[in-house]
């Protein structure tokens, strides 16, 4: 999202003075966005069939947003750091099923998680289709250790 601003050239540096002095007592650093969630969901209720019915409301964008979905208690099966360490690949399980995630960006994760801790998810569904096999990948915003 953008936005304008008009400015006299000799008001120019006083507006960048007080534009950055403002930013900077926001602590922007410690900001951490907003994530709505659509509907909490468990990996039973999840199928190939389900998702792509989900792709029927694409495309997704700012007036149409992509689903997020929260889904408890999942233990981590593997855990590692893709592509320079820049991005996170997860197996996790919840009793007898078990579901792929990728998380952009968040390759970090790998020093604070680790092999059988139980965490929440909050993400985005998709398909995954590698050598001709589908399956259900979630594309990761959010994870906390459960509770």
């Amino acid at each position: 999202m953008a936005v304008g601003v008009s400015l006299k050239k000799e008001n120019f540096e006083k507006f960048k003075e007080d534009i950055n002095s403002y930013i900077e007592k926001l602590n922007i650093k410690e900001t951490k966005p907003i994530i709505n969630v659509d509907m909490e969901v468990n990996l039973k209720d999840l199928n190939i069939q389900n998702v792509k019915e989900l792709q029927k409301l694409e495309p997704f964008g700012e007036a149409n947003e992509t689903p997020i979905f929260f889904i408890r208690n999942l233990k981590i099966e593997s855990i590692r750091a893709i592509t320079e360490g820049e991005h996170l690949k997860l197996s996790l399980r919840d009793k007898h099923l078990q579901i792929d995630a990728i998380g952009f960006h968040m390759g970090e994760y790998t020093e604070h998680y680790k092999l059988g801790d139980k965490v929440d998810v909050l993400g985005n569904l998709e398909i995954n289709s590698f050598g001709g096999i589908e399956s259900i990948q979630i594309n990761i915003k959010d994870m906390s250790k459960s509770l």
